[in-house]
């Protein structure tokens, strides 16, 4: 196993551990389910904005991440495409079809991703900020608007383009996005070294960073939530192969034709191999599309990202 692999294995562990940690103190009552919302809410209106502007601010980027972006892009779409002719074919409900097709199209790459990759490639900054291009552009953007647009057309509440546009100018006016905007925009400025106010707010920003791990684990631990299997294996067996091993492998496919370089096909293959978003659930429940199904194979992905994603990564990087 390579360096990186086996930081990567150690990595997920670890967090795992702490996500275990958040889970028993859940239970014990340290902590209550009512507070996932808080934490959420912390997370992102502060700690991921803070997080993606400081790196992009202090990391500019080259056309190099172009094509990651493009490829992240197509392999998402291409699991959407992909989960839904299994759905047809092993004739799943309409909504399990649709809680499918969200959970198993785009990564959890902001909640469990950017944590990963911020200590399996400790002391290399422009890998996370790299990897916050190529999640945010290429997972982020298309999971809020084609996960909700799913969520409505298969959960049977889609009222027209109105609710698209609704989802699209949320997802333009959020704090991650701007900081998108602003940290691209704040790394083609030259601003000279030593500069006091400008250095105590980079401190500040890099301290903030520092939680991000977590807050995640926090709000995994909380959410998580173990339940019955039964009646759910056939979803849940496809779900993981198209989530986290089909992914990675077209990522890595796709890597090679796109020359794209060693360290971006790496960041690739682990943000392609994450484990589903969160969010998967919350828009099934928004939009009535089998919420405890898209909840459940959320949850499971979670339980076996700790084998799965180090032993991904290591086959294909």
């Amino acid at each position: 196993m390579t360096n990186v692999g086996m930081h990567v294995s150690e990595t997920v562990v670890a967090f795992a551990l702490l996500v275990m940690a958040a889970y028993f103190m859940k239970r014990n009552g340290t902590l209550h389910q009512d507070d996932s919302a808080l934490f959420a809410k912390l997370l992102t209106q502060a700690v991921l904005p803070a997080t993606i502007f400081y790196q992009l601010w202090t990391n500019p980027l080259s056309n190099a991440t172009v094509a990651p972006v493009m490829i992240m892009f197509l392999v998402g779409i291409s699991a959407l495409v992909m989960s839904w002719l299994a759905g047809i074919v092993l004739r799943f409900d309409r909504q399990s079809l649709g809680a499918l097709m969200i959970v198993s199209s785009f990564g959890s790459s902001a909640l469990i991703g950017y944590p990963i990759i911020q200590y399996a490639f400790e002391g290399n900054p422009r890998a996370l900020a790299e990897a916050i291009v190529i999640s945010e552009l290429g997972v982020g953007l298309p999971i809020f608007i084609l996960g909700p647009a799913v969520a409505m057309y298969f959960g049977g509440t889609f009222a027209g383009t109105n609710d698209l546009r609704t989802l699209v100018k949320n997802y333009l006016q959020s704090p991650i996005f701007l900081a998108v905007v602003l940290g691209l925009g704040l790394s083609h400025v030259d601003i000279a070294a030593g500069t006091p106010f400008v250095d105590t707010f980079r401190d500040a920003l890099e301290m903030v960073q520092g939680s991000l791990v977590v807050v995640s684990a926090v709000i995994l631990g909380i959410q998580l939530s173990f339940q019955p299997l039964q009646g759910f294996g056939k979803l849940i067996v496809v779900s993981i192969l198209i989530q986290m091993l089909f992914q990675p492998w077209l990522s890595a496919y796709l890597a090679g034709p796109f020359y794209v370089s060693a360290e971006n096909s790496q960041i690739l293959v682990l943000i392609s191999a994450m484990p589903a978003a969160i969010l998967g659930p919350v828009f099934a429940a928004r939009y009535d599309c089998a919420a405890r199904t898209a909840s459940l194979l959320t949850f499971t992905h979670i339980v076996v990202s700790p084998v799965v994603v180090p032993a991904i990564f290591t086959l294909l990087s």
